[in-house]
């Protein structure tokens, strides 16, 4: 477990801003920390006795397998006790009424929330058990209107309503304006509703920006909109890009964890018992050997699994594939390398973004089996950032690829590692190594919890590069699981 000793100045910069300013929007990069510096702002708040409980918004994903496991790494916030509002309309109730000092809930059932807590706290003058709410990624609510003006997200005009009785609000995201400044009205308006952007979104553009194309439906911000803009934010805005803060390693390691959901859960588990399991649609799974089981159980953990010799898979979950959306959601629209482990994972990240070059949209990839000509095209469009996601192997990438470097990309994402840890560091020194890399940089782990990719990821932080230090990652791992 960590000290609050160990947090970086600028993670303690992060709170105290959130401390000092009621409202408070947070612009950091992916990896900066803002979770944690956002708990140890409530922290501070809660011993102050200015806050009696916080309500935190957010993708479904990170309500899950975010918040609560941050809180309990370090010392300072493990005892927090937190309350997820999901599941059923009686589950949710149930953990709305639950005593805590964080409630969880997605974006997704806000129109619900508001409903519930009018019906259960307000009719009755009684205030909420929460009294400050932050927008993790912030984005989500851009296309926020005040109540009773049309357009605009039902969910935020709904949710609105409530902000009177949520005197502290804060925003966080990585990118606030990856489509231009025009995504700014609705993230302000939900966190200091309006007293800077205003309340009509309709003044807004007419202040702000000029209509742009036929028919005028695209607006773009003018040379002064933007300095105005600057200007009316600034007071309750902090920006923190990774690049200038000395005290960052050159390169950060950030894991992303996904819990697995029941029923891939149950599979997992039964495979690594009893070296077979059944899919939910009745595919079976059986490995003959403690080493094919190992690779099958990584798979497992990935989303997907070969169920015979002619490489036909199924796939049992998403997790990865949500929290790769997560990722790319928060990079907006700068690029990221991507390493995969099994043609599955590649096949599914096509399918979940497929390549249009004519938009600079999906994913590519970059492998062995290119042509010379096509290999050499790839590479022209990522230095010119015109390919948000860059997948391949690092067994394709991680020789002989050079330029890779030459992009505005400051992020890798593993989607599964690899067990050698020779092909993990040439990976990632395709896109950070020599010289000509000088901004800080993040590689981001997607990582099951309670699988296999725990063992791997030991293996690879230990250096292990003998069969005797994979055995000791495995064997700590199932001693962990109780194997």
């Amino acid at each position: 477990m960590l000290p609050e000793s160990k947090l970086y100045p600028y993670q303690r910069k992060i709170a105290q801003f959130i401390v000092d300013h009621p409202f408070a929007m947070v612009w950091a990069d992916m990896g900066l920390g803002k979770t944690i510096s956002t708990l140890t702002a409530v922290i501070d708040l809660m011993d102050r006795l200015l806050v009696p409980g916080v309500l935190i918004i957010a993708p479904v994903r990170v309500i899950q397998g975010v918040w609560r496991q941050e809180a309990k790494k370090w010392e300072h916030t493990q005892h927090l006790k937190f309350s997820l509002i999901h599941g059923s309309k009686t589950q949710r109730r149930a953990a709305l009424k639950r005593r805590a000092d964080i409630y969880l809930v997605n974006y997704e059932n806000l129109e619900w929330l508001s409903t519930e807590i009018n019906h259960l706290f307000l009719r009755h003058k009684r205030y909420p058990p929460f009294q400050m709410v932050v927008y993790d990624e912030v984005t989500k609510v851009k296309n926020a209107r005040q109540p009773g003006v049309a357009g605009g997200s039902a969910r935020a005009k709904a949710f609105a309503k409530m902000l009177p009785y949520l005197p502290r609000r804060v925003g966080l995201t990585g990118e606030p304006a990856s489509n231009g400044y025009k995504d700014l009205f609705g993230q302000y308006l939900m966190v200091d509703g309006g007293k800077r952007l205003g309340d009509s979104i309709t003044a807004f553009r007419e202040r702000y920006l000029r209509p742009m194309g036929y028919g005028g439906y695209n607006w773009i911000t003018t040379k002064s909109g933007q300095q105005e803009i600057h200007q009316r934010i600034e007071d309750i805005t902090i920006e923190m890009a990774a690049d200038d803060y000395l005290d960052l390693p050159p390169v950060t390691e950030n894991i992303i964890w996904v819990d697995l959901p029941p029923r891939a859960r149950e599979v997992y588990d039964q495979l690594e018992k009893e070296f077979f399991a059944e899919l939910e649609n009745g595919v079976e799974l059986e490995v003959a050997n403690e080493a094919s089981k190992l690779n099958k159980l990584i798979q497992l953990a990935s989303g997907a699994a070969y169920f015979d010799n002619a490489h036909n898979w199924s796939e049992v979950h998403r997790e990865k594939i949500n929290a790769l959306q997560d990722a790319l959601d928060e990079a907006a629209r700068r690029p990221i390398l991507l390493g995969y482990t099994y043609r599955h994972e590649a096949a599914r990240i096509a399918a979940e973004w497929p390549e249009r070059p004519d938009k600079h949209e999906g994913a590519s990839f970059l492998s062995s089996s290119l042509g010379g000509a096509q290999f050499q095209e790839v590479l022209r469009r990522w230095k010119a950032d015109e390919i948000p996601l860059l997948c391949g192997h690092p067994a394709s990438m991680g020789h002989g690829v050079d330029g890779l470097q030459d992009s505005s990309a400051r992020a890798i994402v593993w989607f599964s590692l690899p067990w050698s840890l020779e092909l993990y560091k040439q990976m990632s020194a395709r896109l950070f190594g020599g010289h000509r890399r000088q901004s800080a940089s993040v590689i981001h782990h997607i990582l099951a919890r309670d699988t296999m990719d725990e063992a791997v990821w030991a293996a690879l932080k230990s250096k292990s590069t003998t069969q005797a230090g994979l055995r000791q990652a495995i064997g700590q791992y199932q001693e962990r699981r109780g194997l």
